[in-house]
């Protein structure tokens, strides 16, 4: 069994750890910005396989003071590297200092510097070769945390973040991570048994996510790589297995059961090739051209689970409008959605009180740096 770290959004990482013990873990450990975990070779290939709101996997290798830079030179350079560092692989050192700092090591950069040499002495001194650095596209991340005087050292096993599921269209501005956006789905507790709707889609995340889940469609497949698969235990066989197991899982989407509308012609066109980039049978999700104020008019049958990501002002001047927006959006939820319930994710609380209903639950979350809210509201 090894111990694992997976980073997540502040407020999802209860969701993460449920993930995490769905798929094996033996033991969890929820911490703010992510969950620590234990679990064997099979339950790391599954998180990077299934894992839906966690983003990024590492290894933590070791923990040792530092105050000075030759004190962080010792301490790496006990470290084995000539076991991960084989075959001409590349690797690539991040360092984060932070809490209280010595004036000798106070720079991430110059202490970059000195992992970097203690590496490559000791490759050169066990195996008489320099291994090469490769910031872009490394074979192996290293990731240096220093902070209060102690050193950890940690190996990243993912590369790139579990949030890039490859479907969403490059330089398309999306305000939300797939990630996060998975995590909203999944705090609405919606199950396939009712509709989902989006009725400000944007570039569809919301509604693709949703779809995903209920497809059972496994988010890590698009993902080429992984960086633990240049560790030197990576089993092929065994991660084949997993990936041929997960893609028996998948299911088709009922045309009936997902929506995402948007004012936007652009972004609802957007929208069809995401899903369908993310493996989505064409028109599988409802997506459909429509203003905000007329959504209610081509409201599903049945009464479902409604998560929308309205505009919150987030740069300055760009609210005037808001204030009546939120107060729309509440006059349709109290007089067209009888039996719905609504989720609204917001950063902006003041707005949010325009909506002129009581929420039922408060959910706090993070969008980035942004301070935000899950609201639930119960149409009656």
């Amino acid at each position: 069994m090894s111990r694992y770290f997976v980073t997540a959004a502040r407020g999802v990482e209860i969701l993460t750890a449920k993930e995490l013990t769905a798929l094996g873990s033996t033991k969890t450990e929820v911490v703010p910005g992510g969950v620590y975990f234990e679990g064997n070779q099979e339950t790391l290939y599954l998180a990077h396989i299934w894992l839906r709101t966690g983003n990024r996997i590492m290894l933590p290798l070791r923990s040792f003071p530092t105050r000075d830079p030759e004190m962080l030179y010792d301490g790496i350079a006990k470290f084995r590297w000539e076991t991960f560092l084989k075959e001409g692989k590349t690797f690539a050192i991040d360092c984060t200092i932070s809490g209280r700092k010595t004036p000798s090591l106070s720079h991430s950069h110059y202490a970059k510097l000195k992992v970097k040499d203690a590496i490559v002495d000791r490759m050169r001194a066990k195996t008489g070769e320099r291994p090469n650095i490769d910031i872009e596209d490394p074979d192996i991340s290293i990731i240096i945390y220093i902070r209060d005087g102690v050193c950890t050292l940690t190996m990243d096993a993912t590369g790139f973040s579990l949030h890039e599921r490859g479907y969403r269209e490059r330089g398309v501005q999306a305000p939300l991570k797939e990630t996060l956006a998975a995590a909203l789905v999944d705090f609405t507790e919606w199950d396939g048994t009712k509709p989902f709707l989006d009725p400000m889609c944007g570039s569809g995340t919301l509604s693709i996510e949703a779809a995903l889940k209920f497809c059972h469609v496994a988010p890590g497949l698009n993902h080429r790589k992984f960086a633990f698969m240049h560790w030197p235990d990576f089993n092929e066989t065994l991660w084949k297995r997993l990936v041929t197991e997960a893609q028996d899982k998948e299911r088709p989407l009922p045309s009936n059961l997902v929506y995402g509308y948007e004012r936007s012609g652009v972004n609802i066109r957007t929208s069809k090739r995401n899903a369908e980039h993310a493996g989505i049978e064409p028109g599988a999700i409802h997506f459909e051209r429509m203003d905000f104020l007329d959504f209610e008019l081509v409201l599903p049958e049945k009464p479902g689970i409604l998560l929308v990501n309205p505009p919150y002002g987030e740069r300055l001047g760009q609210n005037e409008d808001l204030p009546a927006l939120y107060k729309q959006m509440g006059d349709i939820f109290k007089q067209k959605m009888k039996g719905w319930t609504a989720y609204v994710f917001t950063g902006n609380r003041e707005l949010a009180k325009h909506i002129g209903l009581k929420a039922s639950r408060r959910i706090e979350l993070f969008n980035g740096p942004i301070d935000c809210r899950l609201l639930k509201y119960e149409l009656y």
